[in-house]
């Protein structure tokens, strides 16, 4: 019978290009043999781009799925005091038939060497992109960080003030598939004006581009963020209405989209339109769940026209679904795949529920130590925020510089943590 370090150096790329980093960088230490091929292999873009491709469209047959979450974990001192501690997490979970099971083995990994990085300072998710996990705080200064978990690797993109009062307020991160490059975008204001600027990580470098809609009272918080096929979305409450502002990422254009009209049912109970809805992907598309806190929960959902990519002028929304009445359930939490809704308990279990079959299962996850912040489901990748900028230098920096003002930025180096 012939080992598993005998099969050709083809055979193992392709088996290679379905397992987790994690697993990689373990499988390093079987040989010499190994620890070349796999160097060579997550330093070829050809293999990162097949091995993000398994992860996100493929799907593994036993995926495991990580989910970001701040969270204060509860200590118990050795004089019985008890003690909480806040910090930031991944929690993994085994997915692998759940529905049949009703039950998900959980790990909760720590990411304290981030923490230690930043100084502790309180930071919040703000998007997330191909295992990229895109994080801003604001203290004396404004901070912005791309983070990939899996790979413990993390850049420091802004620690600066803005001037003149500016403060921002928005912040969204997605991929250019036209540059093969990755973009931080970020809305600012100093109470009387608004500006937006763009980080490109291949070019490490900010410039300033024209907002062109109207932002006024875009909330400092409160506002909710994604990323779906090539779009940045904020979804927000302005002055009682709602409101979408996308971003083209490829383009790096801005649009408008107002959310859907005549919603009927639930919404006459709703006091906060934002507190009481979400916006989620589903299916590529974008989606926002309509809810009531109160009482059994009734979460309707609706989904907007997948072809519109963002564009003011050629959207729609159809109402898809409605889930419930579901006692015990508090709000909708991600999609897990196109069928799978994550879904909160009021005491603060995850339940799991499936759109096509309208069946609901107790996951038996337990959250009660969880804090209400960022729940988003993302893919662990190869995909590296260190090695891109050294490699992609050819892309042309004036590229997109028409009309806009180079705006010069204190970037930070990166850093892989061992």
């Amino acid at each position: 019978m012939a080992r598993f370090c005998d099969f050709p150096d083809g055979v193992l790329e392709e088996i290679m290009s379905w397992l987790p980093p994690e697993s990689l960088e373990r499988f390093k230490c079987v040989c010499q043999s190994w620890y070349v091929l796999i160097n060579s292999l997550i330093n070829d873009p050809k293999f990162v781009a097949k091995h993000l491709h398994n992860t996100t469209v493929n799907m593994l047959p036993s995926p495991t799925t990580c989910f970001w979450k701040m969270v204060a974990i509860s200590h118990q001192e050795p004089e019985g005091k008890q003690t909480t501690e806040e910090g930031t997490h991944l929690l993994t979970m085994a997915t692998r038939d759940f529905e049949v099971n009703n039950y998900i083995p959980c790990l909760i990994g720590d990411l304290k060497f981030l923490v230690r990085k930043l100084r502790d300072d309180y930071f919040k998710l703000a998007s997330h992109c191909d295992g990229i996990i895109c994080l801003h705080a604001h203290c004396k200064k404004e901070f912005i960080c791309l983070l990939n978990p899996a790979l413990k690797e993390f850049k420091i993109v802004l620690n600066a003030g803005l001037g003149d009062g500016f403060k921002i307020r928005a912040v969204g991160f997605g991929y250019d598939f036209r540059a093969n490059d990755y973009k931080v975008v970020f809305i600012k204001s100093n109470g009387r004006s608004y500006q937006a600027e763009v980080y490109t990580l291949s070019t490490n470098s900010w410039k300033e581009i024209e907002l062109g809609i109207d932002v006024s009272n875009f909330p400092y918080s409160g506002h909710q963020t994604l990323y779906c096929n090539g779009v940045c979305y904020w979804y927000y409450l302005n002055q009682g209405s709602r409101k979408i502002i996308s971003f083209d990422v490829v383009d790096e254009v801005f649009h408008s989209i107002p959310p859907p009209e005549n919603v009927t049912g639930v919404e006459k109970k709703w006091r906060n339109l934002v507190e009481w809805s979400k916006i989620a992907v589903w299916n590529n598309s974008i989606v926002l769940f309509f809810y009531v806190k109160a009482g059994p929960a009734v979460v309707d959902m609706w989904v907007m026209d997948a072809s519109s990519g963002g564009v003011e002028a050629s959207y729609t929304w159809t109402k898809h679904i409605t889930i419930g009445p579901l006692v015990g359930i508090k709000r909708p939490l991600a999609f897990l795949d196109n069928n799978v809704l994550f879904l909160e308990t009021k005491n603060h279990k995850i339940t799991s529920f499936n759109i096509r079959t309208r069946t609901i299962n107790d996951l038996s996850i337990h959250l009660e130590n969880f804090r209400n912040n960022r729940f988003v489901i993302y893919a662990r990748t190869l995909v590296s925020i260190l090695k891109r900028e050294r490699k992609n230098l050819t892309v042309d920096m004036n590229r997109r510089s028409s009309g806009a003002s180079s705006s010069k930025r204190s970037i930070m180096h990166g850093v892989r943590i061992i």
